[in-house]
């Protein structure tokens, strides 16, 4: 069984939840709205008649991309006939398939990068299909050409149309006090690059020469000076005799004789070796 901790965790979970999805599922229409068409209402007054109230569906479509400033925008003015048919703009006469019906009207733009004059806006169709008397008006989708000159944000709202066929106007039609349809345009950087196209300057150009060097043998001649001996000096020697025979190195003022160390190392290895054997000779009698 819950407690009373542990039930109030509960629902407040429960309405965090309800709250998020009633979030999520409003928005959603709501961007939906956005992208759809909005109903405007115009007076129309047909040629030599009254004036009716006729509830359209109008949507200013502009380029998905961000125009540039220089480059051509063209913005479609759509505009469908309410699904209600009482409230459609009827057709006064047969509509054949061979006849033209032309839509006309005029925007104004507001904002930096559009001038302000009003622009103008058309649209020509042939019905597929004969189209009778008291059947809904055809009403051909409008271009609206611009030029923008800079970059920013500017809007496009829509006024007054008419509708001819065969270059007879069959209704004259202006917004309500709310207007017509309205739409933002912004313009982004341009990207354009100026090319120029004047005479190119030909600059000329020096070929370097290249000179082969001319290889210069060198001969070294390698002289040989033999040394002329001179007039050989002779001098008088002295020779002097010792007294006492030839100095050879040995005896006299070398002092001992090597002969007595070779004698003296030769008595101690004889005296050792006989050493040696007494000791041994001891050693076998013992045993």
């Amino acid at each position: 069984m819950l407690t009373s901790k542990a039930r109030r965790r509960l629902a407040l979970k429960t309405s965090a939840f309800a709250l998020l999805g009633a979030g999520v599922f409003g928005v959603i229409p709501a961007v939906a709205a956005l992208a759809a068409p909005v109903e405007v209402t115009y007076l129309c007054k047909p040629t030599g008649g009254e004036q009716t109230r006729i509830p359209f569906m109008m949507e200013l479509r502009t380029p998905t991309a961000a125009p540039t400033p220089s480059a051509t925008v063209t913005v479609m003015w759509d505009i469908k006939q309410p699904t209600n048919t009482a409230s459609q703009l009827q057709a006064t006469a047969v509509i054949t398939p061979s006849s033209t019906v032309v839509a006309e009207a005029t925007v104004t733009p507001t904002g930096s990068p559009l001038p302000s004059a009003p622009v103008p806006a058309a649209a020509t169709a042939t019905p597929a299909a004969e189209v009778a008397a008291g059947a809904p008006m055809p009403i051909p989708t409008m271009g609206i050409v611009v030029r923008p000159t800079a970059t920013g944000m500017a809007t496009i709202k829509a006024g007054a149309f008419s509708l001819k066929v065969n270059g007879t106007v069959w209704y004259s039609c202006e917004p309500g006090p709310s207007g017509g349809p309205s739409a933002t345009l912004v313009v982004g950087t341009s990207t354009a690059t100026s090319t120029s196209t004047g005479t190119p300057t030909t600059t000329p150009t020096t070929t370097p020469t290249t000179s082969t060097p001319i290889p210069t043998k060198t001969t070294t001649v390698f002289e040989t000076v033999t040394p002329t001996p001179s007039e050989t000096t002779t001098s008088p020697r002295s020779s002097e005799t010792p007294k006492d025979g030839a100095d050879t190195g040995a005896g006299g003022t070398m002092g001992p004789d090597g002969r007595m160390f070779l004698a003296a190392g030769s008595a101690l290895i004889l005296a050792a070796g006989a050493g040696g054997l007494l000791m041994r000779r001891r050693g076998v009698s013992k045993g």
